[in-house]
């Protein structure tokens, strides 16, 4: 629940909560089906919905969260990511599939607990390092976390909670961090132009380079450009 709330009524006979409060903040699981009412609060309501296919393999270990209980709890970096969701949904590029995957299987790994904590093994273990050189050398094509997940040999949601736990960032914001510094160094080593760079990189036009670039660096492009070619 990112803003305001509802009162949640479950209507299913045997159903042990019937009526949960739901302000903001709250984070809610209910399995598929389940049949249920909402009394919208007078300030109204705004929420982040993930609808999981359980029949998605990837799915597997938190499959007890989705389809057998409801749950209702409170969580920061749930909600922290829920933000993050609604955010990369208002200003999509082309790399808002691999963020919003990345982040809605973080938020179930969370909540599900079912994979154990990253550990200072994993950052170095071979699986996580052949992970690493596939992001590095694919990030320009925007690559799924499925994808790297399967060069890694390991489970798509464990990927995402070991590559934030290690990078402290989703795995979409780090491929953004590696397309700007691939524009940084060729801003200033090329005479390129910007909307060249931009599409070399994989950003969806320049607009979308100059956003994420300035959102990283403090400065446009074209700022920084100029500021490093006069020693600045």
């Amino acid at each position: 629940m990112l803003e305001g709330g509802f009162d949640l009524r479950f209507t299913s006979a045997g159903v042990r909560h019937r009526e949960i409060a739901c302000p903001q903040g709250t984070v809610f699981t209910e399995p598929p089906g389940e049949k249920h009412a909402n009394r919208v609060f007078e300030d109204g309501a705004r929420v982040v919905v993930l609808q999981p296919d359980l029949e998605d393999d990837r799915f597997e270990p938190v499959a007890g969260l989705l389809s057998r209980h409801i749950n209702h709890f409170r969580h920061g970096r749930i909600e922290a990511n829920a933000r993050r969701i609604a955010r990369e949904i208002r200003q999509p590029d082309s790399l808002s599939p691999v963020a919003l995957e990345a982040l809605a299987l973080e938020m179930m790994v969370e909540a599900a607990r079912l994979e154990p904590p990253p550990t200072a093994a994993d950052a170095v273990s071979p699986w996580f390092r052949r992970a690493e050189a596939f992001v590095h050398e694919n990030f320009r094509r925007a690559p799924r976390i499925t994808d790297v997940a399967e060069v890694a040999g390991v489970h798509p949601a464990h990927l995402a909670a070991v590559f934030r736990d290690v990078y402290g960032v989703p795995l979409g914001t780090y491929l953004r961090r590696l397309r700007v510094e691939w524009v940084a160094d060729r801003l200033v080593e090329t005479d390129d132009p910007i909307g060249r760079l931009a599409y070399r990189a994989g950003f969806a036009d320049q607009p979308h380079l100059t956003r994420a670039f300035k959102k990283a660096t403090g400065w446009t492009p074209a700022a920084y450009r100029r500021a490093r070619r006069e020693g600045g």
